[in-house]
Formats: C-alpha cells, structure tokens, sequence
C-alpha cells in the first residue's frame, strides 16, 4: 500500500508539493490512519577519546570543563555495547517487528557538536546518523528536528548542519525542504517541524492552524512549548524569541496550538514530561522525551512531580532573581490550564501509536522492549487523578 506525505515547506511555493513518503515495507493490511511511529529523544552522538571529533576544541571556552565532561559522558553511552546504543538497539527492534511503523522520529541534539571544524562536524553527523538510524530497517524514513548541540560550535557549524539537515530532509520526505519550517501530511494527519532557535512564531501558528481537514496535528520542536520547570526555561519555545516569555508571537501560538488542540512534541531537558492543557480556548497536550541515557539508574518511568500544582515549584529557587518575575509570568500562562501532569528523571526510547480513536505514548526505559508507561496523548481527553491509565 502507497503511502503519501504533503510537503509545504518554509522554501517553496504556498500551493503544497507532493511526494511519495519513502516505504521500508508495506503496510500488511494496516488501515489507512493507523500507524506507528518510533521516537527518540536528544541522543548526543559522540566517541571517545575526544581528538576523534574535538581536536580542534577551542579551549579557551568558559564552559570547556562542562563540556569536557559532556565529551566524557558521550563517549562512555556510545562505546560499543554502551547504554546508548542498546536503547537504539531496542527501538529499533520494535520498529522492524511492528508493520505499522511509518518512520523514526528524533527530537534534535542527534550529535554533542564543539567540532571547531567544518569537517569534522560534517562526519560527526554523518556518523551520528549512521549510529542513530544504523540499527533501523534499511530504508525506513528518518525525521529529526535541529536541536542546539546539532549546531554547538564555531561561527561556521551552523551553516554546516542547516545543509546537512535540509539534505536529509529533502531526501527522507522526497522533495525539498528547509528549516526553520516544515509542514507536511502523514495520511489525514499534519506534522509540523520546527528550528525552536529561529523559527517565527507568528508564522508557525498560522501553519498550525493552516489545516483544518487534517485530523490531528503534530507540533515537532526541539525546544519545549511549555515553559519548562528549570533555571534554563528560556531555552524553550516560549522562552528563546527576543530572550523573553512574552516575546513576539508567544502568546499567538499558545492560542493556535490551544484551538487546533495540537499534541506537541519535544526534547532538550535530557527529561520524560507530559502535560495536559485544557483552556477556553481549547488545549493541547505536550510530551518532552530523553534518550540521553548517561547512568543506569535513569532507566525508570517514575515521577519526581505528578500533579499540576508541582509544576513551576521544582527548580524556582534556581532562577536568577533578574529573572524571577518572566519565569513566573511564563509558568502562570501554562499552569493556569494545567490538568494533567508528569516529570521524571528517566531515558529511553517510544513509540506512538496513531489511530482515529487515540494517539498513546509507550515509554520504554533504558533498553527495555516492554512499556514501563504510556501517555494518552489523544486530545481533548482529560483523564481525571484516580481516573484509569490508558490501555
């Protein structure tokens, strides 16, 4: 069975293009509407020891220690047999076992970045893809979102990964396309990509808004809608434009997102958070995932908070005093619809499973084969506390 994806990207013309979304396999009887899709968190691809990718580090960084630490940790997940690479190991078997897998989905930092080197941050993405997307079946469609690390460098990094993702993009969805937007349908449903740095948000609300016929629509950003509980919140969606929660266009697509009730997906916190927002306007719903499994003990599905008056409380006395006072107008704009509420510690991989009746979230820690924990991600269905966990 033929699959088809619209493509109506940022760089083309309004009329959308269409393309054939390239099948590993066919859909073996699957209804049309009814897919899965194999997520993956930041992954931060990296080798040990540092001079494989970082020879040309600039040491003079204020951050060097941090990020010497980081190339430490990175190395350590992606040696072979590492942590890293058992989780992708196990997603990827999911994947080649399940027919109704249509693509992998990863949600930015696919690699560390600190090259200082063109061309060594041209072959860290090359071989953080051949890792990341490697253990997949041959020929499943690979989607990924920028995500800061993608571009961490020097001046010219990010004109190296801007070409290198919109190269894998044009050829995963068969036409060309280029951040900070892409737009494009998956049978009746519309997913949206998005650069979180530099996308403009008065024009990603309209796109989210720009299908009415489609049956749901998926938000894909690096960054998170939803003000995150952190002292870095601004490193979000709602925080990076013009360094400021009440930035342009923030408020515009809260309330596109909230009327086209979207689910939204994201990374960057090295977190699993889901959130359940319901306003008069309408809702959403947000899950942020990790795959940055750096210990053992983060393979858990257990929750540091689980109930919307803990959001916004956990990290406060973390924000800078200069702060304080967009942080709290931020996390009021997001908990004031708060119904539904998780975060914890955890890494691993997901899936989402898509159908008319509901759209779920299986959270397998670690490099685990079975769901520690699902998300009900259907919108517009609140779960009440004490209410049954979905099937």
């Amino acid at each position: 069975m033929k699959r088809f994806l619209l493509l109506a990207a940022a760089c083309l013309t309004p009329a959308a293009a269409t393309a054939e979304l390239p099948a590993w396999r066919d859909a073996q009887g699957a209804a049309r509407g009814t897919y899965t899709v194999a997520v993956l968190g930041d992954t931060h691809f990296d080798a040990a020891p540092e001079s494989v990718y970082h020879s040309h580090y600039d040491e003079s960084n204020r951050y060097a220690k941090v990020q010497h630490e980081e190339f430490r940790r990175n190395g350590e997940m992606w040696a072979p047999g590492g942590r890293c690479r058992s989780l992708v190991a196990a997603g990827a078997k999911l994947a080649a076992e399940d027919p109704a897998t249509r693509f992998v989905l990863q949600l930015g930092d696919l690699v560390q970045g600190d090259c200082y080197d063109d061309g060594d941050h041209r072959r860290m993405l090359d071989d953080g893809l051949a890792a990341v997307r490697g253990p997949f079946p041959a020929g499943m469609p690979f989607l990924a979102v920028l995500g800061n690390h993608d571009y961490r460098g020097h001046a010219g990094a990010r004109g190296v990964c801007l070409n290198w993702f919109n190269e894998l993009l044009s050829r995963e969805i068969g036409a060309p396309a280029a951040f900070p937007l892409l737009s494009f349908r998956v049978d009746d449903d519309r997913w949206i990509l998005c650069d979180f740095e530099t996308v403009d948000l008065l024009a990603l609300a309209r796109e989210v808004e720009s299908d009415p016929d489609a049956r749901y629509v998926f938000l894909v950003t690096h960054g998170p809608l939803t003000a995150p509980d952190a002292a870095s919140w601004r490193w979000s969606l709602s925080g990076w434009p013009n360094k400021g929660g009440c930035g342009h266009g923030v408020q515009e697509l809260f309330e596109a997102v909230s009327r086209r009730r979207a689910v939204v997906l994201s990374g960057h916190m090295h977190w699993t958070a889901f959130c359940r927002n319901e306003n008069p306007l309408g809702g959403y719903v947000e899950l942020t995932v990790n795959s940055v499994w750096k210990s053992d003990e983060i393979a858990t599905a257990d929750p540091v908070n689980d109930t919307p008056a803990q959001y916004g409380l956990r990290r406060r006395d973390k924000v800078n005093s200069w702060d304080l006072k967009d942080y709290d107008a931020a996390i009021a704009r997001y908990k004031a619809g708060l119904v539904e509420y998780f975060l914890g510690l955890g890494a691993g991989h997901y899936r989402l499973e898509i159908s008319d009746d509901k759209v779920l979230a299986r959270f397998y820690p670690g490099a685990a084969t079975e769901p520690a924990r699902t998300f009900d991600l259907t919108p517009g269905k609140h779960v009440p506390a004490g209410g049954d966990e979905a099937e």
